[in-house]
């Protein structure tokens, strides 16, 4: 019986039945590794796995059977910012530059119709940097029903016979990644050599990943401005400035973030902002969830 792999894209559903498929103990063997060049995990094709595993996307395919054995990479709050590093750099296996002062926007990017339609311009022909920053900005302002989450509340209410939930941030680290091979290994009897070889091709995926270094950085400035400590800001990227950006606003519903390319250089910078941000213009911000 085949055991199906329920995930939203960009969160490790491709790796996930490669390592099972790869160590699994009555699977053929797999020598071949999946890396692409921008780190996802989809390098092989269908003909290089076998039977035993499936992955898919449910709330666009469709679900299996509920009484087919499941696994459902689910998805937390804290987990956002993250996730959304991670996987706006590489949408549909292209590389996203997030850098530049004018960024393009392709149609396979996921949230290419909201942008269009939110700020009414066509985003291939590409809008500044801000734009996106406040977009970003705007999902993790209301992050209950950030798009991760409301897939998320979609995967948990289904019902299964027989189902695992794995954590996506246990992909990001190999402790608890480990652990939860073990777990699986034991509820559906898999027999997974988890020996050397399965610990280099974890490490080999974590390798790929430059944002697991930095994952507590945006919150580590936010820390430093809550306890007034100057520190300089370093060169973050677009997905970090828009999670200080939604915390400015959500902690001070009256001051709006400012729409410019630049970003600010250090703590003392955003607390001057804050302080001295003119009381003749507090009004609620329309944005923010009621």
């Amino acid at each position: 019986m085949t055991i199906h792999i329920g995930y939203q894209g960009g969160t490790h559903g491709h790796f996930l039945r490669y390592f099972l498929d790869r160590f699994c103990g009555y699977t053929p063997p797999i020598t071949e590794l999946p890396f692409t060049d921008l780190g996802t995990s989809h390098g092989l094709g269908l003909k290089n796995y076998s039977d035993a595993f499936s992955h898919n996307h449910p709330h666009i395919d469709g679900w299996k059977n509920n009484s087919d054995p499941h696994i459902i990479i689910t998805v937390n709050q804290e987990d956002i910012l993250t996730l959304q590093r991670i996987v706006y750099i590489r949408p549909a296996d292209t590389d996203q530059d997030l850098q530049k002062d004018k960024i393009k926007i392709q149609k396979k990017f996921a949230d290419y119709e909201s942008i269009k339609k939110l700020y009414g311009v066509d985003p291939i022909d590409g809008v500044p940097r801000f734009i996106l920053r406040d977009f970003c900005k705007l999902g993790f302002s209301d992050i209950q029903n950030h798009g991760f989450m409301a897939v998320d509340k979609q995967y948990r209410k289904k019902e299964f016979e027989n189902v695992h939930y794995f954590p996506v941030s246990a992909f990001w680290n190999h402790r608890l990644f480990m652990q939860q091979m073990e777990v699986l290994d034991k509820k559906f009897k898999l027999e997974l050599a988890l020996g050397k070889d399965a610990v280099e091709i974890h490490r080999k995926f974590l390798s790929l990943f430059p944002q697991l270094k930095t994952q507590h950085r945006a919150k580590d400035m936010i820390t430093a401005i809550k306890q007034r400590n100057n520190i300089t800001i370093p060169k973050i990227d677009l997905i970090e400035e828009a999670y200080i950006y939604s915390w400015i606003e959500t902690s001070y519903p009256n001051v709006l973030t400012p729409l410019t390319n630049t970003f600010f250089i250090s703590t003392n910078e955003i607390m001057q902002y804050i302080d001295w941000y003119p009381k003749f213009y507090h009004s609620r911000n329309p944005t923010l969830p009621n």
